[in-house]
């Protein structure tokens, strides 16, 4: 058995996924889940900024934590294709990168151009 960090951030990871599973659906609100184009893309937005946050904290779940934020992706690039498509493809190429055991300084541009993206989807 772990003691030290490792070990007490299994709860912290298991809690970052679990918000941003409820952030991206809209069920830890009294409010509905996004319906238009527009709050989809805030709040794709928004999860990604928190995505990229936990991911720089703790990388060791990054790619865990990507793995449940790209399901609310597909789902958003299904229903609105453009940018959607292309956020949720750079966030695929991100995963492979993790799954891939990629070099610190290939993540980190990814992360930057997935940070990019949902910045500019959020702003449009």
């Amino acid at each position: 058995m772990k003691n030290g960090p490792e070990r007490a951030g299994y709860p912290a990871s298991y809690a970052m996924i679990l918000l941003m599973t409820l952030l991206i659906s809209g069920c830890g609100s009294s409010s509905a889940a996004p319906s238009t184009a527009t709050e989809k893309s805030q709040m794709a937005a928004k999860s990604i900024e928190q995505f990229v946050i936990a991911a720089k904290k703790r990388p060791k779940a990054a790619a865990q934590n990507l793995t449940v934020l790209m399901e609310s992706l597909d789902a958003y690039a299904n229903d609105h294709s453009e940018p959607f498509v292309e956020l949720r493809n750079t966030a695929q190429e991100l995963l492979s990168l993790y799954q891939g055991a990629a070099a610190k300084e290939k993540i980190k541009m990814q992360l930057e151009l997935l940070q990019q993206k949902a910045a500019a989807l959020s702003a449009g």
